[in-house]
């Protein structure tokens, strides 16, 4: 017997209620053990480049042009010429990692629109638009086969300036994703 070829991914099939989707793919990306992310913002003085990795229930490892960052708890562990400091961690400060919906996004308010299957570094998603919660704001959402998300941008404008925010999301449930003591 010759072995069958193997199928193409299929795509994901879409919810009937693209909003639905959005904030199902929401809640069950908030029940993830870990995953990995990476931020850029668009529209600062600077484009905006970190990464970070997030194992639950409270620990994060942030990658940024000035370092690495560890916060476990409410504790952040900062990593400056060799050294290491603890400080407090301001409340929320990783809210825009750990939660793919904004906090002002009230999910009686949602309405989400199925923009079709679309690749995402070889991923098949569903791409899905968000009507936002500000005036000129655009919220978007990628979610593949597995109902979580993939990929969010959210653009709008703040202090009269224009800005995008891209979270790529991978490495669900991964058990090598570890954030240790520094």
């Amino acid at each position: 017997m010759r072995p069958r070829p193997r199928a193409a991914p299929e795509p994901p099939v879409p919810v009937a209620d693209p909003t639905q989707a959005v904030l199902g793919a929401s809640q069950r990306f908030a029940a993830l053990r870990s995953f990995h992310a990476e931020l850029e913002v668009l529209g600062a003085p600077q484009p905006v480049r970190s990464a970070m990795d997030f194992v639950a229930p409270d620990r994060f490892r942030v990658e940024t042009p000035a370092g690495p960052q560890t916060i476990i708890g409410d504790t952040m562990f900062l990593q400056v010429d060799g050294a290491i400091r603890q400080v407090p961690t301001p409340p929320g400060l990783l809210e825009q990692w750990r939660n793919p919906l904004p906090a002002d996004a009230l999910s009686a308010d949602l309405k989400a629109e199925d923009l079709g299957s679309q690749s995402l570094d070889g991923v098949q998603t569903r791409h899905y638009r968000l009507r936002g919660t500000q005036p000129g704001e655009r919220l978007e959402y990628w979610v593949d086969a597995q109902g979580l998300p993939r990929q969010i941008v959210r653009s709008g404008s703040s202090n009269g300036r224009s800005f995008q925010l891209r979270l790529r999301y991978s490495r669900f449930n991964d058990p090598e994703v570890r954030v240790d003591l520094p």
